[in-house]
């Protein structure tokens, strides 16, 4: 129990410390406002991480961030087919016939 508050506290140390450098870098009040937005979505999230570790909703939340990679390698995957596809079919000369469906 005290190795995770320890952790908690670490945590939120290193967090001020990234946000506080991160906020001395950026340009004259350009980004300020957006980066500030999302530095303090994060915060929320710092904070409420250990209620997430006792309640379960950690392995649920990596779970759906595991669901989403597989989801965009599929995606990718598919892209390269259909890529490959199309380079077969534009190399073998065919011209598509109007109003024809072409199948792969």
């Amino acid at each position: 129990m005290a190795e995770s508050i320890y952790s908690w506290i670490q945590n939120l140390a290193c967090f001020f410390i990234l946000a506080s450098a991160v906020m001395h870098f950026l340009p004259e009040n350009s980004y300020k406002k957006y980066v500030q937005f999302y530095m303090g979505l994060l915060l929320i999230l710092v904070i409420l991480s250990p209620v997430f570790q006792f309640t379960g909703l950690e392995d649920k939340i990596q779970g759906f961030v595991r669901e989403f990679q597989d989801t965009q390698t599929q995606r990718e995957e598919w892209e390269k087919k259909a890529e490959d596809w199309e380079a077969t079919w534009e190399a073998s000369g065919e011209e598509a016939i109007k109003g024809q469906e072409v199948t792969p």
